[in-house]
């Protein structure tokens, strides 16, 4: 699975989820927190890029701003987005999560490639033009 999708699936979940009122919105809160640890390593790892191309002094001290953020020269932040760019591309080891009782999300198509066990509608949403 890309990084770039996990940030995708979880927006998407939070869209729905609400205040967990229905059996759905839970069992959709359950799947977004069982993803949590995947969207943590993703976060780490772009802190960890942030901090590689942050500016540093002639010392090799970060060079921060009056928020405690990192300045960026422009070489820095162009190479920053490249990277980043390049961590969305690449894939982590995700196995899908088996779905034991589906009622309720098989019309949540963002979960196809996220878990087992729920057959789909095959529905097609025809897009305005």
């Amino acid at each position: 699975m890309k990084y770039e999708k996990i940030g995708l699936v979880i927006s998407q979940i939070n869209q729905v989820i609400g205040k967990q009122e229905t059996k759905v919105q839970k069992k959709l809160f359950k799947f977004g927190e069982k993803l949590k640890p995947y969207q943590e390593e993703y976060v780490n790892k772009v802190e960890e890029l942030r901090l590689d191309n942050a500016a540093t002094d002639d010392k090799g001290v970060l060079v921060t701003d009056e928020k405690g953020e990192y300045k960026f020269s422009k070489d820095g932040l162009k190479k920053l987005r490249e990277d980043i760019k390049k961590l969305n591309e690449s894939e982590f080891d995700f196995t899908p999560i088996e779905v034991l009782n589906p009622k309720g999300l098989e019309e949540f198509h963002f979960l196809k490639d996220w878990v087992n066990g729920v057959t789909f509608d095959e529905q097609e949403i025809e897009e305005e033009l």
